[in-house]
């Protein structure tokens, strides 16, 4: 019996391609054709053709989609290149270090320490300093590579740094890094040993 059930499976399944294939046969000649005719014989089977029969309709067929791409597209500069053009200091990378993208720890206080990787070496002497952004808001700014957090509520945070010199300008800027900060929740009981 099980024999005869998997006989029968490939059988549908062949007679179900076989309509698929000879509908998009159809469909993919119907742009050189013109106009595709539909009929359902009477074993309710839909049929379609290129050519009339008696009971057939006509099908209306869209026009293909069809994108024409520009010919001359404008020529667009590189960030890096107006980044380098922007910079008289010549910095070529600011990064942050720690905490890592995407990472969790704990610290009941909410204190962590930002550390940065700067090349070349930042410029005091030309008034350079680094501005460190929590969240999208200044925090303030120093010419160290590390900076001190306190006091940071629990939850997933960002953080950005960039070297701007005396007016404010951004010289360059690192990518922001989001990490999250776990605190004990004052609501849950202290664990008791087992006795």
């Amino acid at each position: 019996m099980l024999a005869a059930i998997a006989a029968a499976r490939p059988v549908h399944y062949v007679e179900a391609m076989r309509h698929w294939i000879l509908i998009f046969a159809l469909l993919g000649s119907a742009a050189q054709a013109g106009t595709v005719y539909r009929w359902v014989d009477e074993n309710g089977t839909v049929h379609y053709s290129d050519s009339p029969r008696s009971g057939a309709e006509a099908v209306e067929l869209r026009q293909p989609n069809v994108y024409e791409a520009p010919k001359n597209l404008p020529k667009i500069e590189s960030r890096s290149g107006q980044q380098e053009e922007a910079d008289p200091a010549g910095y070529q990378r600011l990064a942050i270090t720690s905490p890592e993208p995407d990472s969790a720890f704990w610290d009941n206080q909410g204190n962590f320490t930002l550390r940065l990787s700067l090349e070349p070496a930042l410029d005091t002497a030309a008034g350079h300093s680094i501005r460190i952004s929590l969240d999208g808001e200044v925090q303030g700014t120093t010419q160290k590579l590390q900076w001190q957090f306190t006091g940071v509520d629990r939850g997933t945070h960002s953080v950005r740094a960039e070297v701007v010199d005396e007016s404010g300008r951004a010289l360059i800027q690192s990518d922001p890094v989001s990490f999250h900060l776990h605190q004990q929740s004052i609501n849950l009981p202290a664990r008791r040993a087992n006795p």
